[in-house]
C-alpha cells in the first residue's frame, strides 16, 4: 500500500521537515506532491559548500533565503513554477533494491511512463542524475536518502522558474558530464510547454500530475490511498516530533555565506 498525499502552497522548508518525518518515523509507503510557493529559495544538498555553490554576494544583495537539506544530490533554486515530487517506500515493498542506482532506475521508470502520458510522447528519460527531454536540456532533478530499510527520492520538476533565479548559482566543479561547461540558461528548460492540457494553472498541474503517480504507482502497489486520512495521517506524524524538531533540515545565515 502507498498514500498520496497533496501539499497546498507548503514552503520547500515545511516539506522537507514532514518528508524527514515521513521516513525516519513511520513504516508506510508515501507520495507527496507540492507545488512550491513564491519566494524563491536556494536548497543545498547535505554536503553541499555554500561558497563554492551559489554567489553570495548577491544572495545577500537579494535576502535569497538558503537552506540545508537532510538528502545528497545538487543544488538547487525552487519556488512559484516548482513542483516537488516525493516517494519514500519501504525496500521490500519495491521491486529495487536500497540503493542509490537501482532507486534512481526504478524511479525513472516511473517518471519516464507518468510523462509520456503528460507529453504525448517519451521525451523525459534519466541521463546521469537528473531528468531531460530533448536528451539534454534538464527538467527534474533528484537527491536520495537511505536509511536501514528505507529510502527517500525527491525530484524537483521545473515546471516553470524565473530566468534571473538562476544567476544565484555557480558553475559547479562537480557536476554532470552531458552538462559539459553550459550555464543555466542552456541546460535547463520548462517543462510546461510540451504539457498536452496546457491550459492548466500551476497549481493544477501539480494537481494532473499526482493524479498520473496515483495511476502509475497502482501497477507497483496493491492499494493505492489518496484522501483527506492520508493528510491527517502525515500531519499526526510530524506534530508526534514535538515543535522543536526540525529534523535534518536547516536555514543558512547570509552571515556565513
Amino acid at each position: 500500500m502507498i498514500k498520496i498525499i497533496r501539499l497546498h502552497n507548503w514552503s520547500i522548508a515545511s516539506q522537507l521537515r514532514l518528508e524527514e518525518a515521513l521516513l525516519r518515523h513511520d513504516t508506510g509507503n508515501w507520495c507527496v506532491v507540492n507545488a512550491l510557493p513564491a519566494p524563491s529559495t536556494i536548497v543545498l544538498g547535505l554536503s553541499g559548500k555554500a561558497s563554492e555553490l551559489i554567489h553570495g554576494n548577491l544572495v545577500r544583495r537579494d535576502q535569497v533565503p538558503v537552506l540545508r537539506r537532510f538528502t545528497g544530490g545538487g543544488t538547487v533554486v525552487v519556488g512559484k513554477g516548482t513542483i516537488v515530487a516525493t516517494l519514500i517506500a519501504n525496500k521490500h515493498d519495491t521491486p529495487c533494491g536500497a540503493f542509490p542506482r537501482d532507486i534512481m532506475a526504478y524511479t525513472g521508470d516511473i517518471y519516464a511512463d507518468v510523462f509520456h502520458r503528460l507529453i504525448g510522447e517519451r521525451v523525459l528519460s534519466l541521463r546521469e542524475h537528473d531528468y531531460v527531454i530533448d536528451g539534454s536540456m534538464k527538467v527534474g532533478g533528484n537527491a536520495q536518502s537511505i536509511i536501514r530499510s528505507r529510502w527517500l527520492h525527491h525530484t524537483s520538476f521545473l515546471w516553470d522558474f524565473n530566468d534571473k533565479d538562476m544567476r544565484y548559482l555557480t558553475l559547479p566543479s562537480r557536476r554532470p558530464d552531458y552538462r559539459r561547461d553550459r550555464d543555466h540558461s542552456a541546460f535547463i528548460t520548462r517543462l510546461w510547454p510540451r504539457i498536452l492540457q496546457r491550459h492548466n494553472s500551476f497549481s493544477d498541474a501539480a494537481l494532473l500530475l499526482a493524479s498520473e503517480l496515483t495511476q502509475r504507482l497502482s501497477s507497483d502497489f496493491d492499494e493505492v490511498i489518496s484522501d483527506d486520512n492520508c493528510m491527517q495521517e502525515a500531519l499526526a506524524i510530524l506534530e508526534a516530533r514535538g515543535t522543536n524538531w526540525f529534523g535534518g533540515t536547516y536555514t543558512i545565515n547570509h552571515s556565513d555565506l
